[in-house]
């Protein structure tokens, strides 16, 4: 099965006034399950966001049952396939010059070889932050609970300003699957995905 189809399935067995439309969004008016997870780090192609999400979503669910954390299925996959939804509708293909390898030049002389090659661009036309604009993006269409906002908008881990932190330990202290979420988050970038330079 592929990676939208297992997401789709998941997304329809949640009971949730709304989903329906928030699916349609997904599916009809977003490129969600094609754009890219990042222009230039994990997950840096096609369907690459939509493989990410699945990814954070089975490493989440794994841990909440690991850990006995009781989450109920529903907020789990809310929270693990939708949590970078602000990434859906930002990715554009460019051209850029970038550096491939070595060259002779005309006086035999060995220098960098520049090359045109397509790559991913932001295009950021709601730049509401990250885990902000995801809440905001999915309260368009469906109810969020408090640890579904919580998480999502702390699914990147501790900020670095000291209000943001105090928020964020308060949060955290409220809700520990919080940290469960970030770090399905982490491992999933930075441990089982690839990068394609």
């Amino acid at each position: 099965m592929e990676v939208k189809e297992k997401i789709l399935n998941i997304l329809h067995s949640i009971d949730r006034e709304g989903m329906d439309k928030l699916i349609d969004w997904l599916e009809n008016k977003s490129d969600f399950f094609i754009a890219p997870a990042s222009t230039k780090y994990h997950n840096n192609f096609e369907c690459g966001n939509a493989e990410h999400s699945l990814s954070v979503d089975e490493l989440f669910c794994e841990k909440c049952d690991r850990y006995n954390v009781d989450i109920p299925a529903d907020s789990r996959h809310i929270c693990g396939l939708l949590h970078d939804i602000c990434k859906a509708n930002i990715y554009t293909k460019g051209i850029k010059n970038v550096k491939e390898g070595k060259k002779l030049n005309y006086k035999g002389q060995e220098v960098d070889n520049w090359v045109e090659k397509e790559v991913w661009e932001v295009d950021d036309k709601f730049p509401a932050g990250h885990g902000s604009k995801s809440v905001i993006i999915l309260q368009n269409f469906i109810k969020l609970s408090e640890f579904e906002i919580l998480a999502i908008l702390n699914h990147m881990g501790l900020p670095e300003d000291y209000a943001s932190k105090m928020a964020y330990n308060n949060a955290v202290e409220k809700y520990p699957a919080i940290v469960l979420l970030h770090s399905a988050d982490l491992e999933s970038s930075h441990v089982l995905e690839k990068t394609i330079k």
